[in-house]
């Protein structure tokens, strides 16, 4: 079975909006992009590359894809496996693809569901924040990965909606703690 692993970059008050660049995701008007920079250190470094390079399939919402099928395969120097995983898109407009090997979900929970009880890689989850949203409202999320900074921001886009998700108990598996104040913990659903 397959499991679905939510990897993200999140600030004390919840927000995942926009961590690695300026102009990464300006949408509502969020002007505070780039805010894991100062952050940055070799041993967060690492337990990230540890995630990056290993065997996944990368599922992803619309927005991210495209941001992303921009990006990485010009970049796949860094990344390579991005380039051979399978990239899982929930969207029901977009139907091109930018970046191979996509797989387009049109009813991504109902898809989802059935794609987790095949065989092949875990899927993992970075940013996408509505799709993340839509997986934890209907308990797909079997791990988090969250890269928890000592940074309060105040706005944007957060990990969790207000409301909407029923109580789900997460296991702590395991976590570091970096010099800087960075909290890198992996928890798995009870």
């Amino acid at each position: 079975m397959r499991k679905i692993i939510v990897l993200e970059h999140v600030s004390l008050d919840g927000v995942i909006q926009s961590p690695g660049g300026k102009d990464e995701d300006v949408s509502e008007g969020f002007t505070h992009g780039g805010w894991t920079g100062p952050f940055a250190s070799h041993e967060l470094g690492r337990l990230i590359r540890t995630q990056m390079h290993s065997d996944f399939a990368l599922l992803l919402g619309r927005k991210t894809y495209v941001q992303w099928g921009d990006y990485w395969p010009q970049h796949a120097d860094i990344w390579p496996e991005a380039q051979i995983a399978t990239k899982y898109v929930a969207s029901q407009t977009l139907h091109d693809s930018i970046w191979e090997p996509t797989v387009f979900l049109m009813d991504p929970i109902k898809q989802l569901k059935l794609l987790k009880l095949e065989s092949g890689p875990d899927f993992h989850v970075w940013g996408s924040s509505d799709l993340g949203h839509a997986l934890f409202q209907n308990d797909l999320v079997d791990e988090c990965w969250l890269i928890i900074y000592p940074i309060v921001i105040g706005s944007g886009k957060r990990l969790f909606p207000n409301g909407g998700i029923n109580p789900i108990t997460f296991i702590s598996l395991e976590h570091h703690l970096m010099p800087n104040g960075v909290v890198v913990s992996h928890y798995y659903k009870k």
